[in-house]
């Protein structure tokens, strides 16, 4: 038997408190609410979504921004309701790749839509001018990177055919009756 002294000891030490815990919960409670609502809204707005939900998930919001109150003594911040509604890019590897120009295509075309959807509710055509150009410069980006890719792969075969193809004799002209006999 070993002796207990020569045991190490463990402390635990628990780096949350429940009022951390509880703060957290609340958070993310809020923050789920606050995105079934607004994913909600985006749809209506399309043409699509729950209409008669978005009056109900209007109180959900507010009674979990109660909710939080109460457990941490304040409203949620301007920072974690803009950082819960923020978009979420997909993670891009290399941005000189296809897939990355697209990745990158893909969120600027979406932000230039939700600026002129959001622009075009409240009637702000300075705002519509500027989402649609967001849009438009994203769509000719890739559709420059899609013209200068394909240069590069019509250029590169060019080059593959130009070394695998098999050297050509000069065709023979056939001899014209004015022509004199070959010897």
């Amino acid at each position: 038997m070993t002796d207990d002294s020569e045991r190490p000891k463990f402390k635990v030490v628990a780096e949350n408190t429940q009022a951390k815990i509880d703060e957290n919960w609340a958070q993310q409670f809020f923050d789920q609410q606050l995105l079934d609502l607004a994913a909600n809204i985006i749809r209506v707005v399309r043409g699509a979504g729950k209409p008669y939900a978005v009056i109900p998930q209007c109180n959900a919001v507010l009674q979990a921004a109660v909710d939080f109150r109460d457990r941490v003594g304040a409203l949620p911040s301007s920072a974690s309701v803009a950082n819960a509604l923020m978009l979420r890019e997909e993670e891009i590897r290399d941005y000189a790749s296809l897939s990355g120009h697209r990745k990158l295509w893909r969120a600027r075309t979406v932000s230039g839509a939700l600026q002129v959807a959001a622009s075009t509710l409240v009637r702000q055509p300075l705002q519509i001018t500027q989402g649609k150009r967001e849009m438009d410069d994203a769509f000719d980006e890739l559709e420059s990177f899609y013209y200068d890719l394909r240069k590069q792969r019509e250029a590169e075969a060019k080059a593959v055919r130009m070394r695998t193809a098999p050297k050509r004799k000069p065709a023979k002209r056939k001899a014209k009756k004015s022509d004199p006999p070959v010897l």
